[in-house]
């Protein structure tokens, strides 16, 4: 990494690639302050990654193996419930976090917008990868 270089530079097109590979995976946004662009060089990473199946991600942990984490070790990770979702909250070696918060598919429905989905869009959301056109639609929807 150089001097100008930001762990999100590394990591994050090693994760797009990943979730590019994966049938079972329609979205993925970066939210949070990286996609507000206020970051701190210590902020997490806070990705959503949309999914038929969330609990399929949670039960295989081989998928953490599949990413190239650029030279960096996973040394520890946890997961948390939030309703219909879940996160992996992964800390590497070099003390950066990122956190996978897996959601079905219907996260992103428009017709209504549901109100935690909206509070996780409006606080910044940039699309890195959306096959099904899920996560275009849910930001057109909210204005974004």
């Amino acid at each position: 990494m150089t001097k100008d270089e930001t762990p999100i530079d590394n990591i994050l097109p090693s994760i797009v690639g990943w979730a590019r590979s994966k049938a079972e995976i329609f979205g993925l946004a970066l939210v949070g302050s990286q996609a507000r662009g206020t970051a701190r060089r210590d902020s997490d990473i806070d990705l959503v990654v949309l999914v038929r199946e969330p609990e399929q991600f949670r039960s295989d942990t081989h998928w953490l193996g599949e990413i190239d984490w650029t030279g960096r070790q996973i040394t520890s990770w946890h997961d948390a419930q939030y309703g219909l979702a879940w996160s992996r909250h992964v800390e590497l070696q070099s003390q950066h976090k990122i956190e996978f918060t897996f959601c079905p598919s219907f996260w992103a429905a428009t017709n209504p917008i549901d109100p935690g989905t909206m509070k996780v869009v409006s606080n910044g959301c940039r699309i890195l990868l959306d096959k099904a056109q899920l996560l275009s639609a849910l930001l057109r929807a909210a204005s974004l």
